[in-house]
């Protein structure tokens, strides 16, 4: 579960709902899974949102879009380290 967690980055609030984007239908059906469904529960009410959906989304997020939501949610404080 943690590892599928962290490799969503396409999310978004919208009227105090947190939305889960993801291409991959493994994932969406994963999240949906009945205990791990819950424990998304669990941690949504935690850190304040009472609602939260899953969606397909159309398009893989691209590495700037990934940049874009940190940036967001970190106050543009966001460092990208390129390992080569």
């Amino acid at each position: 579960m943690h590892i599928v967690c962290g490799d969503i980055t396409d999310v978004d609030v919208v009227n105090e709902k947190f939305i889960i984007k993801t291409a991959e239908q493994s994932i969406i059906d994963m999240l949906n899974e009945k205990e791990n469904y819950k424990q998304l529960q669990n941690a949504f009410n935690f850190f304040g949102f009472e609602k939260f959906e899953i969606e397909k989304s159309k398009k893989q997020a691209t590495d700037e879009d990934n940049i874009k939501v940190l940036n967001k949610y970190f106050n543009n404080e966001v460092i990208i380290i390129n390992k080569k």
